[in-house]
């Protein structure tokens, strides 16, 4: 901790801050956070990191000044496919410099792996506030249902080592001695005895011998029944005939199959099962918060019709809080497009509602179109 005071190192989740009070990242919100935490930490060491989807989630107007900061080494994004994704880098990176995590997120999948998330000073919040700017504070994590479960799973997994050692892949462990109840350890069983009771199975080959001589011409043995044993001691003592069966047999003969289909499991071995093939996943596994928005066929048809830079009309039908739902009208349907506050004007207002009113029908110009959430960005022309 001494390093640590002496030369402070900062770890920022960068895509927290860039989102905070917003639904969609802000790269000028996430400097204007770097600005002021510099500002008050002049000497500090700071490595910032942000999802490996942030480039595709900010506006398009930021995205190129994006690829610049990410070329040049002030952002860093984790490796494609990381487990963990950009929480579990952000804490290994502080892990390893002993450095300060700035992020209002808890992580509380991992507050097992790193219990110095609640050393006093490791975590750092942030909020922007109105007129004053951004206020940064120390906090401590929330224990919340994730927490609980990830340590409720730890527990049951828990395996004790002599030396207090955390056992990994390829550790060999070895099982205690018992104890006796009088407290003594007790000394291990003889190899011998483990197999002195192995006869008893030898009983098996003569019921199942009966079985067979029972279940003849049965296709298939059916499920255990709790009268299994009843119905198979009735069952021995219908024989087929052996001349040519008379009315009284021909209407015994079904009964008896219908009675011999019900064996013991220790009459008739279980026949082998396939297993069943696994059911087929999905082919494609859509990210959480990155759901389609219209349909794809509608969604085809508007691509088709209008090109980027284009011209549309659309009517303002409700409100986020970083922008607007444009609902547009053409020949081929009716899809909902989005247009943010930062492409509502130059400089861009500080709500969507200033410039729109809701019901108003407007022009817009197609900035960009997101295939895979099936959407389209406008700026108000």
């Amino acid at each position: 901790m001494s390093a640590t005071r002496s030369r402070l190192r900062v770890v920022i989740d960068g895509s927290n801050l860039a989102t905070e009070g917003r639904s969609d990242p802000s790269l000028s919100q996430l400097d204007d956070a770097i600005t002021a935490f510099r500002d008050e930490n002049p000497r500090a060491e700071i490595v910032v990191v942000v999802d490996a989807s942030f480039g595709h989630r900010v506006a398009s107007g930021e995205r190129t000044r994006f690829k610049d900061r990410e070329l040049d080494g002030t952002i860093v994004t984790p490796p494609a496919g990381a487990i963990g994704r950009g929480d579990a880098f952000i804490l290994k990176i502080a892990d390893r410099i002993g450095g300060v995590v700035l992020s209002n997120d808890s992580f509380q999948e991992f507050h097992l792996i790193y219990p110095w998330l609640f050393d006093e000073g490791r975590l750092i919040g942030g909020k922007p506030v109105p007129g004053v700017g951004w206020i940064f504070t120390p906090r401590l994590p929330v224990r919340g249902a994730k927490s609980a479960r990830t340590e409720r799973t730890a527990k049951k997994l828990a395996v004790l080592m002599p030396d207090g050692v955390t056992p990994s892949i390829g550790t060999t462990i070895t099982p205690a001695k018992s104890v006796s109840k009088t407290g003594g350890e007790a000394k291990a069983a003889p190899a011998k005895k483990a197999t002195e009771k192995a006869p008893k199975a030898e009983k098996a080959p003569r019921t199942r011998k009966r079985a067979t001589k029972l279940t003849t011409n049965v296709p298939e043995p059916a499920a255990k029944s709790s009268v299994a044993k009843p119905v198979a001691k009735l069952a021995q003592k219908v024989e087929p005939p052996k001349k040519a069966p008379s009315k009284k047999a021909a209407t015994t003969k079904p009964v008896a199959k219908k009675l011999v289909r019900t064996p013991t499991r220790n009459q008739i071995p279980a026949p082998a099962v396939e297993p069943m093939p696994p059911a087929t996943a999905p082919a494609v596994a859509l990210r959480r918060g990155r759901q389609p928005v219209n349909p794809e066929d509608v969604f085809a048809r508007f691509r088709s019709s209008f090109k980027i830079g284009a011209r549309v009309d659309g009517e303002v039908t409700t409100f986020t809080s970083h922008g607007a739902v444009i609902t547009v009208s053409f020949k081929g349907g009716q899809v909902e497009c989005y247009a943010p506050t930062t492409l509502l004007g130059d400089p861009p207002p500080a709500r969507a509602r200033d410039v729109l009113k809701r019901g108003d029908q407007r022009s817009f110009r197609l900035i960009t179109v997101d295939p895979e959430r099936r959407i389209a960005e406008l700026a108000l022309a």
